[in-house]
């Protein structure tokens, strides 16, 4: 009965080792990596926090949290305050600050390749600050600069991320395609119209009594 214990013992312990080895194993090659740089943008602007795991990572269903480490509260405590929260394969809203809740979002299309870079609309000037991305899983953080300078002009326009962008027609294309079904409505009368006039006037042509048909109109 005491060697059972022993050898139980024992298999739980090299259990727990072995996944111990593993867990750092798993900590040690992935590293979580942000711009080296800061992000600049003016008041009003959509921007991209980027953030990626390096090798790439499944991140899907796993945690991830987006906050603001500059922030405190009233009363001098110092508190996490969350700008954006993934967990359970959805947003947290309860755990986030209220004025980044209709801002902020994840691609679940970049989370399966460890993309985790957050997405901001309408930045304000209040928005200026250092972000923090943290991943629990892997007990990885990195931090990106927002820099919102209301006298930034964009030299170049910014590229677009694929998995993010909507495709909705721009004015340009409503206009033109607004005009064409104008043109279409004016020509096709005029082609009816046209077809009627060259029919009677054959008819005219081919009739032995042309007085008599024309009378008859």
């Amino acid at each position: 009965m005491s060697v059972r214990k022993s050898l139980h013992g024992l298999s739980l312990w090299t259990s727990t080792f072995c996944l111990s080895l593993s867990w750092t194993h798993v900590q040690g090659k992935h590293q979580l990596i942000g711009p080296s740089e800061p992000i600049v943008a003016a008041p009003g602007d959509d921007v991209l926090l980027p953030c990626r795991v390096d090798p790439e990572w499944d991140a899907v269903g796993k945690t991830v949290e987006w906050s603001r480490p500059d922030l405190r509260v009233p009363g001098g405590q110092k508190l996490v305050e969350y700008v954006y929260v993934y967990r359970f394969k959805k947003m947290d809203r309860d755990m986030m600050m209220e004025t980044y809740i209709q801002r902020t979002s994840l691609s679940e299309e970049g989370l399966r390749h460890g993309d985790v870079s957050l997405s901001i609309r309408n930045v304000s000037l209040e928005d200026n600050g250092r972000f923090r991305c943290f991943l629990p899983s892997l007990m990885r953080a990195a931090e990106v600069l927002l820099v919102v300078d209301p006298n930034f002009v964009k030299m170049t326009t910014t590229e677009t991320v694929p998995h993010r962008t909507l495709i909705t027609p721009t004015p340009q294309d409503e206009t033109s395609s607004t005009g064409d079904r104008s043109r279409l409505l004016i020509c096709l009368p005029l082609a009816v119209f046209f077809f009627f006039v060259g029919f009677f006037c054959a008819a005219l042509k081919s009739s032995p009594n042309r007085r008599n048909l024309l009378e008859s109109v």
